[in-house]
């Protein structure tokens, strides 16, 4: 069996790397298809015994393959442990100023994870683990970072059922690092490598992240797999595409959660301002819609009443 793998990271492709394990799809794909993988990865961002691990069941599994719409984009892994703990694994690129609340609303969610009837004490240990590429702000410059609720006089834990991790790729460099988690400090390598030489030299040295790459290799090769893959690139592209015609990350930070949540006449104004802006930059109301996740008819009723008023 290792031979195989073997030869099957020896024939690996040659140059850039198309689709990275920076695009969330692939990142979700890869470690829910191969365990083996997703083993080492949560044996290196949590410090834990890989002997101890007896189960990994992932409770948001995706299906790919068989169409790309917008319904495959929640794209974090929620898994329980050991039937032991809740573990959400999150990766981010965009920095969308929200990194915060965002992590918290993921963290508060899983916790609440109780039925009617449940004793609180059956609760399980919840962990959110971001590993973006950027820092947010205000946040330390930091490789890795672990955040409890404690008490600041005296240092007590409030509670360990709750954890928030953050890995940030941006900060990879420094050698203190790379002596003190070398496990994690390769997977960060491996997910920031832009060509299949990096990450074959990676494999060399681990078996994780052999079969990671194995999984990346067989993705990449799957037609319909590349065309989910272009879809998430595209919606980055567009995103990146929406900051430089000059909309502010804060109205970003507006639309997701107005889209999600509903609140605010200011994120109302927000969602039809930039409508607006799209549709006089020549967007039809249908890509508008598409890339906003906004009903189509929603959508022709701003521009309707924009053009009315104006």
């Amino acid at each position: 069996m290792e031979n195989t793998k073997l030869q099957q990271t020896n024939e690996m492709y040659s140059g850039k790397i198309t689709y990275t394990m920076k695009n969330d799809f692939m990142f979700k794909v890869v470690f829910q298809e191969n365990r083996k993988a997703l083993k080492g990865l949560l044996c290196a961002l949590l410090g834990l015994d890989r002997n101890g691990i007896e189960s990994i069941a992932i409770v948001n599994p995706i299906e790919y393959g068989d169409r790309v719409d917008d319904k495959t984009m929640v794209l974090d892994i929620k898994l329980i442990l050991n039937s032991e703990q809740i573990i959400n694994i999150e990766m981010q690129v965009e920095n969308l100023g929200n990194w915060e609340e965002r992590s918290l609303t993921y963290l508060c969610r899983t916790f609440d994870q109780l039925i009617s009837g449940e004793n609180y004490k059956d609760v399980k240990r919840t962990v959110h683990i971001g590993i973006l590429d950027f820092t947010p702000s205000g946040f330390p410059e930091e490789f890795y970072s672990e955040y409890k609720v404690y008490c600041k006089k005296t240092n007590h834990v409030y509670s360990d059922k709750i954890g928030m991790y953050m890995l940030q790729l941006n900060q990879i460099g420094n050698p203190k690092d790379e002596k003190e988690l070398p496990e994690l400090y390769h997977w960060a390598r491996l997910f920031q490598a832009t060509t299949w030489e990096e990450i074959k030299m990676l494999a060399d040295k681990n078996e994780d992240m052999k079969e990671c790459i194995v999984t990346m290799k067989k993705l990449t090769a799957d037609e319909k797999m590349r065309q989910q893959l272009e879809a998430r690139e595209k919606l980055q592209r567009d995103m990146v595409s929406a900051k430089e015609m000059g909309f502010q990350i804060g109205l970003e930070q507006g639309i997701e959660q107005g889209i999600e949540q509903g609140i605010g006449q200011g994120i109302e104004r927000g969602i039809e301002q930039l409508v607006m802006n799209s549709y006089r930059k020549g967007k039809t109301p249908e890509t508008i819609a598409e890339f906003m996740v906004l009903p189509l008819e929603k959508v022709n009723k701003i521009i309707t009443d924009s053009q009315k008023a104006e």
